[in-house]
């Protein structure tokens, strides 16, 4: 399948010019809110320095940020945000350089990199949504897997086309890694054509890289061939472990980072947790009458739901919800199972009904837009939960997560988590307890940054609530 470089050029100048369009966005809306304050800003003097914002994009690109891909959400946030922090820094040093500095706004200045800050990811978001079914977009992926294993990572790349990386062409390899040459040519001119044809393709080895010397055969081959070579860990215990190389006296090795079984780390999540909390709290207090009364009009019954729920070490905390179910809802729940083997059998798998009989009209509503959760900001605050983790289960679940229940409750369960960003009730059991023991293994402040950014259209779409 030939592959043309302005394909590929195509998916890096998209990203290219939603930053280029991001970085100038971000300070017009902060000189309009400041104008719009009372302020005045002389638009000559900006206008002036305008064109020195074109310096951020050679920043990102030295940060590796083109053409994107192959990098974590939280690790693209990080670099962007490192990439504008010194744009604007250069900026500051300019200003004084020229002195300059007293004749520029000092609050149209903070507004401008905060909002360049939340609009170059977004801009990044609305570009690969907008692109990721365009017939230019994306990276060719060459994909050396056992038959039965390709098919699992090909709906994977499909559902996932937003990253930048489609499969271009599937080879497939034995159970034991050799590589099946179609009948009639060589292995070495089968591989010969695949370069002429997808010179520029990633290749992509499934397979597992603890099982023998097969896979450093293969690597070998393709390495003369292909300028970029990935290997996926099939082994299981590998799987959601963040892993980076690093250099032992005995050679390299993969280093497998546990952050949020680091106490000070830990502590660093918790001070974060009370500094976002304690004013959502003042948010809630407002937001507590109206919603009272309406739960309380829609039906009778208290206005929150308090549930046993299983925290960190094993303890158990009262977990607050607005309530969103009949007063009597353990009663219809067993008269439903009873007369429906199809909804008992859902319940049996998830302990959740897509069209639940026990939900209020209210009740729904909050469901639906996640604000039930909001009370939770006290179980925060009382140190029982964190804004991001895990979900809190209750004590019969506990067989669910079998050997997977000795992280999770090693961490403090969150309000939001990757569960909730992913799909919420669309997900599995299996799937959310395999998004939990990831998150726990990669946590970091900006994994944390991520997925709190990921809830808010996770909350207005709607999609997976019930």
């Amino acid at each position: 399948m030939p592959l043309h470089l302005p394909r590929l050029r195509s998916t890096r100048n998209a990203l290219l010019l939603s930053d280029l369009c991001a970085v100038f966005a971000g300070p017009v809306l902060a000189c309009t809110l400041r104008e719009a304050g009372g302020g005045y800003l002389p638009s000559e003097l900006y206008l002036n320095i305008a064109p020195v914002l074109l310096l951020f994009i050679p920043l990102y690109a030295t940060l590796g940020l083109y053409p994107g891909i192959m990098r974590s959400p939280e690790a693209e946030l990080k670099r962007l945000s490192l990439g504008t922090s010194v744009g604007f820094l250069f900026l500051g040093f300019l200003f004084f350089i020229g002195r300059q500095g007293e004749l520029f706004s000092r609050s149209a200045v903070l507004m401008a990199w905060l909002a360049t800050l939340a609009s170059v990811p977004l801009f990044r978001c609305l570009t690969r949504s907008l692109c990721a079914q365009a017939e230019w977009w994306g990276y060719p992926v060459l994909l050396f897997a056992p038959e039965g294993k390709d098919a699992a990572a090909a709906r994977a790349f499909g559902n996932a086309r937003r990253s930048g990386l489609y499969i271009a062409a599937r080879v497939p390899l034995s159970a034991d890694g050799k590589l099946h040459a179609p009948a009639g040519t060589t292995e070495d001119r089968y591989l010969d054509d695949l370069e002429r044809a997808c010179s520029d393709a990633i290749v992509c080895i499934l397979l597992d890289p603890l099982a023998g010397g097969t896979v450093h055969e293969l690597v070998l081959k393709l390495g003369s061939r292909f300028r970029c070579i990935v290997v996926k860990p099939d082994t299981f215990w590998l799987k959601q472990t963040s892993l980076h190389a690093a250099d032992f006296p005995c050679g390299p090795v993969l280093a497998m980072r546990q952050n949020l079984l680091d106490p000070a780390r830990m502590r660093l999540k918790r001070l974060l947790d009370l500094l976002v909390c304690l004013p959502a709290g003042v948010v809630l207090l407002a937001l507590l009458p109206a919603a009272a009364l309406l739960i309380r009009l829609d039906s009778r019954g208290p206005v929150f739901f308090t549930q046993k729920r299983l925290g960190r070490n094993g303890n158990v905390f009262t977990l607050f919800k607005f309530r969103t179910m009949v007063a009597d809802a353990p009663q219809i729940l067993r008269e439903t199972l009873a007369g429906n083997d199809n909804l008992r059998r859902e319940w049996d798998e998830d302990q959740k009904l897509a069209d639940d009989p026990r939900l209020t009209w209210v009740g729904r509503i909050l469901r639906r837009s996640g604000l039930d959760e909001l009370p939770q900001i006290l179980n925060v605050v009382m140190g029982d939960m964190s804004l991001v983790g895990p979900r809190p289960i209750v004590a019969d679940e506990i067989r669910r997560y079998g050997d997977a229940y000795a992280l999770y409750k090693r961490v403090r369960p969150g309000i939001t988590g990757l569960w909730q960003v992913s799909g919420r009730n669309d997900l599995s059991y299996a799937e959310r307890v395999e998004l939990d023991q990831r998150y726990v293994y990669n946590w970091s402040v900006w994994l944390d940054i991520y997925i709190v950014m990921r809830t808010v259209p996770a909350l207005i779409s709607g999609k997976g609530a019930y």
